[in-house]
């Protein structure tokens, strides 16, 4: 079912539209949606999004980050997006999980028929699997 008609590209589409109204900058697609979902006719996704990359002398603050979920028809959907944050190009966290922590956004509502970006808050990385991303870039 993906291509161009697929109704599933609009929702990610505008999820990736609230998220830049929210964070208050554009958001870059490091790959084509079309390829975002999980299996052929699923609901999961994920698509690896990023912000620009960092420019002038100061601190050079950047971001890429991971937003996945399951869409739920006639519900609340499971979205949420993982952003990992750089300044220099070396990754910030908490103190106590610095390599390892992002920021965690979830989506509040139904995808399908309007909802916000809630508030911000630290995760640690528990199980490791995002200690890849280590600096802007890791993500292509």
């Amino acid at each position: 079912m993906t291509g161009r008609d697929d109704p599933r590209l609009g929702v990610i589409n505008r999820l990736v539209a609230e998220l830049s109204t929210f964070l208050q900058e554009p958001i870059e697609l490091v790959e084509p949606t079309d390829n975002c979902f999980l299996e052929d006719e699923g609901l999961e996704f994920c698509v690896n999004i990023r912000s620009a990359p960092p420019q002038g002398n100061g601190f050079q603050l950047c971001w890429e980050g991971i937003m996945g979920g399951q869409l739920v028809q006639d519900g609340n959907s499971d979205v949420s997006v993982t952003l990992f944050l750089y300044s220099r190009n070396r990754r910030l966290g908490m103190m106590e999980d610095r390599e390892g922590s992002g920021l965690e956004i979830d989506y509040e509502g139904s995808p399908e028929n309007g909802g916000c970006w809630g508030n911000p808050r630290w995760l640690a990385d528990e199980f490791g699997e995002f200690l890849a991303y280590e600096s802007y870039g890791d993500a292509e």
